[in-house]
C-alpha cells in the first residue's frame, strides 16, 4: 500500500514513523518528483533519497529502515506565500500596511531538516509537521517586523507617500534580510514583491483633491457668472451714457462758457487789484516816510532827555559826595532814601512801612529768643554747679562742710560758700 504523507496542501515537510504508514504485508512511501526523503539515525542525516519508492516495513517485506531510524519527507517544489503586515505606524501616527508574494524552494535539505526539528514540536506519535504558514510566522516575527517597523516609525506619512527612494530602500533591505534568513534555513528566495497600502491617507488625499477640484470648478462658475454680470453692467452703463449724452454735452458747453466768464472776470479783477496794489504801495511808502520822520524826532527827544538825566545824576553824585564828606554816610543814606521815597505812591509807602515793621518785630523776637536760651543755659549751668557742690560737700567731714556752706537769700537752700548762683532756684547770690 502506497502512503501519502501530506495531510494539508501547504505542508512542506513531515517526520513519519512506521506506525503511520498503512499496510500489513508491505509498507512503502512513494517519493514523487519535487520531493526528497531524508534518513535520520540518532539525529544525524545519513541518506537523502530523491525519488522512487521507499519501503518502510511489512510482514512480507520488512524494508530497509530500522527501528532507530526516522524518515523526514520534504517538498522541494517552489512555494508561493502571500505575506502582509498591516500594522505599521509612522512618526505622525498614520497607519501603513504592506504585503506581497514570497516564492521560495528548498535548497539545502540538511539545513532544512535542522529547521524542521528546531521550529516544530513532536506529536504523541513522535511525528513532526512543518507548513508554509509555519515558515511565514517565523519570517514575520523574526524578519519582516524587525526590518519594517523601526524604519517606518522614524518617518512621517508625507515622506512615505510618493517617496519611491524610501520605499526601494526598505524593499531592498527587507529582501536582503529575507534571503539571509531563508538561506540559514536551507531555503532559496526565488521571487519577492512588495505592495504598499497607505490606508485612509490615500482616501483622504483623493477626497481632498476631489474637494479642491470641486471648489475650483465652483470658483470658475462664480467667475463666469461675475463676468456675465460685469458684461451686462457695462452694456447698461453704455446704454445710460448713450441716453444722457446730449444732456451731458449741453452741460459741458454751459460749464465751458461759465469757465470763460469766470476767467474774464478774474482778468478784470486782476487789473483792478493791480491798480489798488499800486495805490496801496504808494500809501505804504508815504506812511513809512512819515513814520521814519516821527521815529527820528522821538529818538532826538529821547537823546535830549537822556542827556538831561545824566547831567542831573552827575549833580546828585557831586552833592552826595559833598554831603558824605561833611555829614557822614548816614546823612547821605538818609538823603538817598528820601529821594527814593519821594517817588513812591501812598500804597507803596504803606506796604514798605509794614515790611519794615515786620522786619523789626522779627529782629526783636530773635533777640528775645536768644536771651531766653542764654538764661536757661545759665540756670542749667548753675544748677549743675550746685549739685556738684552738694556732692563735694557730702564727701567732706561734717565740721568742714558746715563751715563752707551758706544759705540762698531767695529760697533758703544751702549752697557752697564760694557759689555765685543757687543750685535749686538759679538765683544769683
Amino acid at each position: 500500500m502506497v502512503f501519502k504523507w501530506k495531510k494539508q496542501i501547504d505542508d512542506i515537510a513531515r517526520v513519519i514513523s512506521k506506525k503511520d504508514v498503512g499496510g500489513v504485508f508491505s509498507k512503502s512511501v512513494v517519493i514523487s518528483p519535487n520531493e526528497k526523503a531524508v534518513i535520520i539515525r540518532n539525529g544525524v542525516v545519513k541518506e537523502i533519497i530523491d525519488s522512487g519508492k521507499l519501503r518502510v516495513g511489512g510482514l512480507l517485506k520488512p524494508g530497509n529502515i530500522g527501528k532507530d531510524v526516522d524518515v523526514a519527507l520534504m517538498d522541494t517544489s517552489p512555494k508561493d506565500l502571500d505575506w502582509e503586515h498591516a500594522d505599521l505606524w509612522t512618526a505622525d501616527n498614520q497607519k501603513v500596511g504592506c504585503g506581497g508574494i514570497l516564492r521560495f524552494k528548498m535548497q539545502d535539505p540538511k539545513r532544512f531538516f535542522q529547521m524542521l526539528f528546531a521550529y516544530t514540536t513532536p506529536d504523541k506519535k513522535g511525528g513532526r509537521v512543518l507548513s508554509v504558514q509555519d515558515i511565514y510566522g517565523r519570517l514575520e516575527s523574526e524578519t519582516i517586523s524587525r526590518v519594517l517597523e523601526p524604519e517606518i516609525k522614524q518617518v512621517t506619512m508625507d515622506n512615505v507617500y510618493g517617496n519611491r527612494d524610501l520605499q526601494l530602500k526598505l524593499e531592498n533591505e527587507l529582501e536582503m534580510q529575507l534571503k539571509t534568513t531563508l538561506s540559514m534555513w536551507g531555503l532559496e528566495l526565488l521571487r519577492y514583491t512588495v505592495q504598499w497600502d497607505l490606508g485612509d491617507y490615500v482616501s483622504v488625499l483623493d477626497a481632498s483633491n476631489k474637494y479642491q477640484t470641486d471648489e475650483e470648478l465652483k470658483e470658475m462658475d462664480t467667475l463666469a457668472a461675475e463676468g456675465d454680470l460685469e458684461r451686462m453692467g457695462r452694456e447698461d452703463v453704455a446704454k445710460v451714457r448713450g441716453d444722457i449724452a446730449p444732456e451731458a454735452a449741453m452741460r459741458e458747453h454751459g460749464r465751458a462758457e461759465g469757465i470763460k466768464d469766470a476767467r474774464h472776470e478774474a482778468e478784470i479783477s486782476t487789473i483792478e487789484n493791480e491798480a489798488d496794489a499800486a495805490e496801496a504801495r504808494q500809501a505804504i511808502d508815504t506812511f513809512k516816510s512819515w513814520k521814519d520822520a516821527k521815529t527820528d524826532a522821538k529818538r532826538a527827544e529821547m537823546e535830549l532827555d537822556e542827556d538831561m538825566t545824566d547831567r542831573k545824576h552827575g549833580r546828585d553824585m557831586e552833592y552826595l559826595k559833598s554831603v558824605t564828606e561833611t555829614g557822614g554816610a548816614d546823612v547821605a543814606n538818609t538823603i538817598v532814601q528820601g529821594r527814593e521815597l519821594s517817588g513812591m505812591s501812598p500804597e507803596q509807602l504803606e506796604a514798605l512801612a509794614k515790611m519794615k515793621e515786620t522786619e523789626a518785630r522779627a529782629k526783636e523776637d530773635k533777640v528775645q529768643f536768644m536771651m531766653d536760651v542764654e538764661d536757661r543755659e545759665r540756670a542749667d549751668a548753675n544748677r549743675r554747679m550746685g549739685l556738684d557742690a552738694d556732692l563735694m560737700g557730702a564727701a567732706k567731714p561734717m565740721s568742714s562742710a558746715r563751715s563752707n556752706m551758706k544759705k540762698c537769700s531767695s529760697c533758703g537752700a544751702p549752697i557752697p560758700a564760694d557759689a555765685s548762683f543757687c543750685g535749686k532756684c538759679g538765683a544769683k547770690v
